[in-house]
């Protein structure tokens, strides 16, 4: 252990348990001092030299358990030596959970376990609670790979120093499981309270939800918590049933369920089945046909322009759908050809007539079938266009009347399920996972479809009064070859029946936050809007990250898809661990603060810069469980919270970008295996995410304030543009390639574009400085922006 002015730091290692503390007397003066100590835990180690010692983090009881054995101690990281543990006095001082982080709300572990806002205060049991349990929550949330077996995860810049000992022995849990029962029954539900006190309520059996997971999920590091786990699990799912009755809250219930189902391999046989029973009832099995028409299921089928003629042939040749005409009475579509309509050759369970009501569409309407309980379903087949189409049709508010089964064919339709969920989240959806292939023949026009193969099958699914487990079978029979299907389970369009839809692809309160990872589920949320004058000028939100809600957490969720979308059409994230690229391995984390940053973030070589300190965070962690071996968890900076939609993609792609170089992930074959390759790929990549339709003027500001918060000096964006040419995008490089990068570099002793527009801007990109093309940090960004502002001097300008 490190020395510091003049303090020895000491480890002692009791068993399976690990302190740290001070050295305080060695030699005769041990004795003397220890018998002399007041305040902390203060032990007395003998042997051919006495220590007396004082630790912190630990408990009385269970240090005291040591007393006449032998213990291990190191002093200053030197090899251990062996001393007798004589004696324990005192208690120890109360473990500062939040210390260090600035501006973050204090939080105190008590040293028999129990959690409180206060040093020198008791522990709450009641309603007073709040404060310290939601902080708990939060706390927890900015972890993902540690839980209670340890309390400070390692320094993720300094891998070289000693990790902190420090965790909760079972004892103390059971003192804070304890504390969570008195505060859940001050808490409980109750119909009979007034909205304040009932808001404070479900915040407060949130907040505890949250603890209450942590310990379960502790059981999997420490399996001496098996008991205290399995008394958490069982108060989770009395919790669930509570919320069931009146004055409950089926949000809470939804997201307790789903914090069980995250802690699956932690929980034991018994509550693994009630937890798989409440799933069960969770989601909707099948369509609720007995609720549906008698006489006639007409679905919607919205194509764009180049896609309706041969999509149409398809269904009448090939499937012998027939034609007819509108009946009186029918809605009137938007534009001028109105609907051609097709007649199924199968019915319903009871004689339903089933219909296709085609039309030629834009995203701009072609969600008008969710507004009309004329139709019982709606597909829709188009181009993704690198995802600008999905950002018009999600603008146009179209409200959903009456049941509905949706169909979404497109590219990587799964980057941009949270948004139609959010749009129509009472709709049963399928979304296409990879892209959705077709074939062309002469004059361009579709002769083969897979979305046209896939609606056939699922009509003939709906038509036979299946549930959805049995329509995902017929659409795997129906769907062309996909490289994913080696992984199990794999079906291109993912419907209400597969397991990940209720988790990884939704954000059920709406605060940017993934339900797979919601940790907390905060009630107490503050919608902030976009601002596109002010988005990179940092401002505190007043609020806690948890907090963010609105048109800022919308856009989050829009970046994290849009990061799936690049990794899957870009082959400079080919050498992502296990193919990732392909599984849709970034997902939402929500907003932190510079007080709640976030932990457990493994950082790799890049400069050491303080996460609360960055404008967004990348977690990348090796997950056995996910689909491509990778999960990224994509989390924002809550000071940033207000930054449009565009301006969030770009900075959530450049942490991304960055963070994997820095991990080794990316950036072991060439070009990426120079500085200037890394930043011209950089470059690439971020053109390539502004290539949608929008006011040029506006996305060239946009441009501009990424570069600057980028460090970058001011570079074309139609220069780099230029790069991703038609070459790149047959071969599906729409984010950028290694052909791109020789472009605007050069190549063979030739210069490339951008020397030849820029010289001074290409000096810069093969630049040593290793702060060039990096995030600028949250207190950057304030000083550059106050210089932005301050009056000009004589003789500037």
């Amino acid at each position: 252990m490190p020395t510091q002015s003049g303090v020895t730091s000491v480890q002692v290692v009791l068993g399976d348990r690990e302190f740290v503390g001070q050295l305080i007397a060695a030699d005769e003066a041990a004795k003397q001092s220890f018998d002399a100590a007041e305040d902390g835990l203060h032990l007395l180690l003998t042997g051919p030299r006495d220590y007396h010692v004082i630790v912190e983090g630990a408990d009385q009881a269970s240090v005291q358990e040591g007393v006449g054995h032998r213990v291990l101690v190191r002093f200053d990281g030197r090899r251990g030596l062996r001393r007798k543990l004589e004696a324990v006095r005192g208690e120890a001082p109360p473990l500062d959970l939040t210390g260090g982080l600035h501006g973050a709300a204090p939080l105190y572990l008590l040293s028999e376990g129990t959690l409180s806002s206060s040093a020198d205060g008791e522990a709450p049991r009641g309603l007073d609670a709040l404060d310290t349990m939601v902080t708990a929550a939060r706390w927890i949330s900015s972890r993902r790979s540690s839980s209670f077996e340890r309390l400070f995860p390692p320094s993720p810049f300094h891998p070289d120093l000693p990790e902190r000992p420090e965790r909760l022995s079972v004892a103390q849990g059971a003192a804070l499981l304890d504390q969570v029962d008195a505060v859940l029954a001050a808490a409980a539900v109750s119909a009979a309270e007034g909205d304040e006190a009932r808001a404070q309520a479900v915040q407060l059996r949130s907040a505890c939800v949250t603890v209450l997971s942590h310990v379960v999920a502790t059981v999997l590091k420490d399996p001496e918590f098996r008991d205290l786990a399995d008394r958490a699990a069982a108060r989770i799912l009395a919790l669930i049933e509570a919320e069931a009755g009146e004055g409950g809250r089926p949000e809470l219930r939804n997201h307790a369920l789903m914090l069980l189902q995250m802690r699956g391999p932690a929980l034991s046989e018994a509550h693994a089945a009630q937890v798989k029973e409440l799933l069960a009832g969770y989601t909707r099995k099948s369509p609720p046909y007995a609720q549906l028409p008698k006489d006639v299921w007409r679905f919607g089928f919205a194509s764009a322009y180049d896609f309706h003629p041969g999509e149409y042939e398809i269904l009448r040749d090939r499937y012998k759908y027939t034609e007819m005409a509108a009946p009186e009475g029918a809605p009137t579509p938007p534009g001028w050809r109105g609907y051609e309509i097709l007649k199924a050759p199968f019915a319903g369970p009871d004689g339903q007539e089933i219909q296709i009501w085609t039309r030629t569409t834009s995203p701009r309407d072609e969600n008008f079938e969710m507004g009309h309980e004329y139709f019982v379903g709606l597909a829709i087949s188009r181009h993704a266009n690198l995802g600008a189409n999905d950002m018009a049709a999600s603008q146009v508010a179209v409200e959903q009347r009456g049941y509905k089964l949706m169909l979404n064919a497109q590219c990587a339709g799964l980057t941009t399920r949270f948004a139609i969920s959010r749009m129509f989240p009472d709709a049963d959806i399928y979304s296409s996972w990879d892209s959705t292939y077709f074939r062309t023949g002469e004059g361009h026009k579709i002769v083969d479809s897979e979305a046209c193969d896939c609606l056939h099958a699922l009509l003939q699914g709906f038509a036979k009064g299946e549930d959805f487990a049995g329509i995902d079978a017929r659409i795997r029979e129906a769907q062309w070859y996909h490289r994913q299907q080696r992984v199990e389970g794999f079906v291109q369009f993912i419907g209400p029946a597969h397991p990940a839809v209720v988790s990884r692809y939704e954000d059920i309160n709406h605060d940017g936050k993934a339900d797979f990872y919601d940790g907390f589920l905060d009630f107490q949320l503050v919608a902030i809007a976009e601002d596109a004058r002010a988005g990179g000028v940092p401002r505190d939100p007043g609020v806690a990250g948890s907090q963010v809600s609105g048109e800022a957490a919308r856009g989050l969720g829009w970046s994290a898809g849009s990061m799936n979308r690049v990794t899957q059409y870009s082959e400079l994230w080919d050498e992502l661990p296990g193919e990732a690229e392909r599984f849709y391995a970034f997902r939402g984390a929500g907003f932190f603060g510079p007080g709640e940053p976030p932990t457990d973030v493994p950082t790799g070589k890049g400069p050491e810069v303080p996460l609360g300190q960055l404008p967004a965070v990348i977690r990348y962690t090796k997950d056995a469980a996910a689909e491509g071996g990778l999960a990224a968890d994509v989390m924002f900076n809550a000071w940033l919270s207000h930054s449009p939609s565009e301006l969030k993609r770009l900075l959530i792609a450049a942490e991304a970008f960055w963070r994997a170089i820095d991990l080794g992930y990316l950036g072991g074959r060439a070009p990426l295996d120079t500085i200037a390759g890394q930043r011209a790929g950089l470059l690439l990549t971020l053109a390539s995410l502004l290539e949608f339709p929008a006011d040029q003027n506006r996305l060239g500001q946009i441009w501009d304030r990424a570069l600057q918060m980028l460090n970058l000096p001011p570079i074309s964006l139609s220069k780099i543009r230029r790069c991703n040419t038609e070459e790149d995008h047959h071969s599906g490089n729409y984010y950028g390639s290694r052909r791109a990068i020789r472009q605007l570099l050069g190549l063979g002793g030739e210069p490339g574009e951008l020397e030849r527009a820029d010289p001074l801007a290409h000096e810069k990109l093969h630049s040593d400085d290793p702060r060039v093309g990096r995030l600028l940090t949250i207190d950057q960004l304030s000083a550059l922006a106050t210089a932005d502002d301050a009056p000009a001097q004589d003789g500037e300008s």
